[in-house]
């Protein structure tokens, strides 16, 4: 007699879901079933489930638990923080299985959180699934799933109940990669489910028909399994509702999120979300994602009336070029971010050729693509072998594709941006050019960078991990910062092997050492301002030492003392925020209010103090070793960031340079706070040797910005406390319009009018160190 199977909870009921939990009742598992929606649940019992009202009664006395809700906040409601939450209901011991779509950061998290709440037996399942409601029902999912040894053991089982056998991917990496190897296959969903529609627009605007377009997809090279199973839905009024557009929004949100915080390029998902969400826009969100095609077409299906007799052989040739193009971008951007975050891309080609991701150019061109990320082929000397498809070829047929599209006004999402993705390749190379040229489009990880970054994303943050590892990566470092959800500092090298000092240390606060004197309390003030907006005048003390000017407002107080507006930032407009003119153009120093002060966080004149408002990117420059840039545009006068560092005394700076094998270039990380001093001052502080910043081993992102001659940023003195004017901080601050991409500098010696001379005189060139700035404006030496 064969043994009784084990008792299931399952969480979330819903089109996958419902499938999934039904499949396991008909192999003989008591399953019991929760969702928040009653209907669902009287659906399930009728098709032989047991049903829960709470979480927690689901999953009591169950060995297993499988989640499959459709968001992170929700597997974080039913399982942590919801009044009836699971975590404290499972036994011990138990598996839990997490099948959503969620990012790899969440379910890291969640392993995380386990044992902060002191369930650390549990055994967590990262195991993303992926195939349709279809065959959930029947048991043939693709499964991608990342535990622990423990885990695997446990759980192997269930998983192949639910699992094509063929199609069970067990992922190394743990926790978390099971999401990472959901992540990049979704990139190919996220795509292909647009093309699909953009391609069936596109003929229907063309005149062409669509079962005589579908068909020609279907027996060609530009096929993807999304067109397949999405364009009969097209000819149906986008029924039945299979997979609602809000899903796919979910899942690419996901990815451009992860893309975005890693410093990974994603174009062609990037700007299929831009299309997903103009669907949302117009109220598409819960209809089917075939429905997708109205963004082409209006509100009508994608019939077009009277089957021609035959349909145009060049037109159609433009639609398959349209599908082929954005097919080989799609699969090009998914294996090398997958390559990126260190998946095993053997094993992610054979799930994505067997899954809804798949594509006839993928199957092509996926195993040179995987060769060319292992053996680091660069674009520009990847040549495309005779008689084999060129990137110059595609590029010529993809522009008629747009140039054609713009005629019959219809917008191509992905056709266009597929376009700009090849044009960037060819950019780089000599013609014919390989198509392999478009997988070094993302930021591909040297050998040494992939090797830095492998412990960070695998290992960091489970109980296994070494914590002086974790505490001198570098990755966890950058991750601990408040801001780093929102505005991150993502590191990226794609030109050579090298890495980050692993003796350099990422700190969002500069560190004072313990030699060095600070003002005692007595002598610390802030501003008393009624309000935030009192902080913009000259009442406010904070201001009293900073210089009036011409272009102060009109008089706006008391006869007494008139109140001017005398605060270094505009205070309303397009430019509020924003440095003024006359301060930028200047080297004065800035006062601001502090935390001193009476008040909010939120008053104007805290630009500095409330910190970095953009996401910064270290990268590695061709010529002058890590440089840094910024994702999105900087406006004229914009805070960008703190030089920061440890403080020292000057004698210390001094030692350090006598230490240092070069001393000129320990002074490149050796910035004086010298602004206020002076010898002869009654306050000790500053008549003492300046203090300088040393931020060679410990620093933020500003570390790495490089010199130029002609920069785009300037250093000033930014005062708080005015007790603190010795240990002032170095504020960073646009000085003109900045370009996303384009990197920071700016001028080592700014203002130093002796270095200008000295690179001027034939006598003192030979010691002076080459500046590599390469501006018109160079001056040739540093100093």
């Amino acid at each position: 007699m064969a043994e009784p199977k084990p008792p299931i909870a399952f969480i979330g009921l819903g089109a996958m879901g419902f499938g999934m939990a039904t499949h396991l009742v008909k192999q003989g598992y008591p399953v019991t079933g929760f969702d928040v929606w009653a209907p669902t649940l009287e659906r399930f019992a009728a098709a032989g489930g047991l049903t829960a009202s709470t979480p927690s009664a689901a999953v009591a006395d169950k060995p297993f638990c499988v989640c499959m809700v459709a968001t992170a906040q929700q597997a974080q409601s039913v399982l942590i923080d919801g009044p009836d939450a699971a975590v404290h209901a499972l036994p011990k011991g138990a598996a839990l299985l997490l099948c959503s779509t969620v990012p790899c950061d969440y379910v890291q998290s969640l392993d995380r959180q386990l044992r902060s709440l002191g369930r650390g037996d549990i055994l967590l399942v990262d195991s993303p699934v992926s195939g349709g409601a279809a065959r959930a029902a029947d048991g043939t999912l693709s499964i991608m799933a990342g535990m622990s040894d423990a885990a695997l053991d446990k759980a192997r089982p269930l998983l192949a109940e639910m699992a094509d056998p063929a199609k069970l991917y067990i992922v190394q990496g743990g926790v978390g990669a099971g999401s990472n190897m959901k992540m990049v296959h979704q990139v190919l969903a996220a795509c292909h489910i647009l093309a699909s529609s953009e391609a069936v627009g596109f003929a229907a605007r063309l005149g062409l028909d669509l079962a005589q377009t579908q068909k020609a997809v279907l027996g060609s090279d530009a096929w993807n399994w999304m067109f397949e199973h999405r364009t009969p839905r097209m000819l149906t009024q986008f029924q039945p509702v299979a997979s609602a557009v809000n899903i796919i929004v979910k899942d690419t949100k996901i990815i451009t999120a992860e893309a975005k915080r890693s410093g990974f390029k994603v174009p062609m998902t990037g700007r299929a979300e831009e299309g997903y969400q103009q669907a949302v826009d117009k109220g598409y969100g819960q209809d089917d994602d075939s429905s997708l095609l109205r963004l082409y077409t209006g509100a009508g299906s994608g019939e077009t009336g009277e089957s021609s007799a035959e349909a145009d052989e060049e037109k159609l040739a433009l639609v398959l070029d349209l599908l082929r193009g954005i097919n080989l971008c799609a699969a090009g951007e998914s294996l090398a971010f997958a390559s990126f975050v260190g998946l095993d891309l053997d094993q992610v080609l054979d799930l994505c050729v067997n899954a809804a991701g798949s594509s006839t150019m993928l199957k092509q061109y996926g195993p040179q693509f995987i060769t060319a990320l292992r053996q680091g082929v660069d674009s520009r000397s990847s040549k495309a072998a005779e008689g084999e498809l060129s990137l110059d070829a595609v590029a010529e047929r993809l522009q008629r594709v747009v140039e054609e599209a713009e005629r019959v006004k219809v917008p191509l999402f992905l056709g266009s941006r597929a376009l700009d993705v090849v044009r960037e390749a060819l950019k780089l190379g000599t013609s014919p050019l390989s198509v392999n040229a478009v997988v070094n489009r993302g930021r591909v990880p040297t050998a040494n960078m992939e090797k830095s970054i492998r412990p960070h994303f695998f290992k960091h943050g489970l109980p296994e991990s070494d914590p002086e590892e974790e505490k001198n990566c570098h990755w966890c470092q950058i991750r601990s910062f408040a801001t780093h959800k929102t505005i991150p500092i993502t590191i990226v090298n794609d030109e050579d092997d090298e890495v980050l000092n692993p003796n350099f240390r990422f700190i969002d606060h500069s560190v004072i050492a313990d030699d060095v004197p600070v003002a005692e309390d007595s002598f610390r003030t802030g501003c008393d301002c009624a309000d935030d907006e009192d902080c913009m005048y000259n009442t406010c003390q904070c201001l009293d030492e900073m210089a009036p000017d011409s272009d102060e407002d009109e008089n706006d107080g008391s006869a007494t003392r008139p109140r001017r507006k005398r605060f270094a930032y505009y205070s309303s407009g397009p430019k509020a925020g924003l440095l003024r003119s006359r301060i930028l153009m200047s080297r004065e120093p800035i006062y601001e209010c502090h935390e001193g002060c009476s008040c909010s966080l939120n008053c104007p004149n805290r630009v500095v103090e409330r910190g970095r408002t953009v996401p910064l990117q270290i990268f590695r420059t061709p010529d002058r070793g890590w440089g840094v840039r910024c994702p999105v545009d900087i406006k004229e006068g914009q805070f960008v960031d703190k030089y920061l560092g440890e403080i020292i005394s000057s004698r210390e700076a001094d030692r350090r340079r006598a230490e240092a094998t070069v001393s000129r270039r320990k002074d490149v990380y050796l910035f004086a706070l010298d602004k206020f001093s002076d010898p002869n001052s009654l306050d000790p502080l500053l008549a003492a040797p300046p203090l300088e910043v040393d931020g060679e081993w410990m620093s933020g992102p500003t570390r790495f910005i490089n010199h130029s001659c002609d920069p785009n940023m300037r250093i000033f003195a930014r005062v708080g406390d005015h007790a603190d004017k010795h240990i002032h901080d170095l504020a960073l601050f646009a000085i003109r319009d900045i370009p996303a991409g384009e990197e920071l500098t700016f001028d080592y010696v700014d203002g130093l009018e002796d270095m200008d001379n000295d690179a001027h005189d034939p006598s003192k060139i030979k010691d002076m160190t080459v500046c590599k700035c390469g501006t018109k404006r160079c001056r040739g030496f540093l100093w």
